[in-house]
């Protein structure tokens, strides 16, 4: 069962950074993404605003649509990435998390 995302934030993915998500693709096996940064915009107190950047390989080009990823210490999720920038050494794909606060 994924893990839910209300359950994981910006400070619990910033403590990943640098780690690798796999991303399961039939049949060539896995694409491997690495988290290279955590964009937090924290200007409003309702709204929970933050984006997450990860750098995949070149080739093959993920479509933009919701993927399973999977990490050693979060589990499995679901995210929508889109590719935002790509060149020779890798495309970046971006995740955009835009929710209320959870009430404390």
């Amino acid at each position: 069962m994924p893990t839910p995302l209300d359950n994981l934030n910006a400070k619990i993915f910033r403590e990943q950074l640098h780690s690798q998500f796999k991303v399961p693709q039939n049949p060539t096996g896995a694409i491997t993404l690495e988290l290279v940064d955590v964009i937090e915009n924290d200007q409003s107190p309702k709204m929970e605003l933050f984006s997450l950047h990860f750098l995949g390989p070149a080739t093959p080009r993920m479509p933009q649509q919701i993927h399973t990823l999977e990490h050693e210490k979060l589990g499995r999720m679901e995210i929508f990435l889109t590719a935002i920038a790509g060149d020779a050494q890798g495309i970046t794909y971006e995740s955009v998390f835009h929710r209320f606060r959870k009430k404390a």
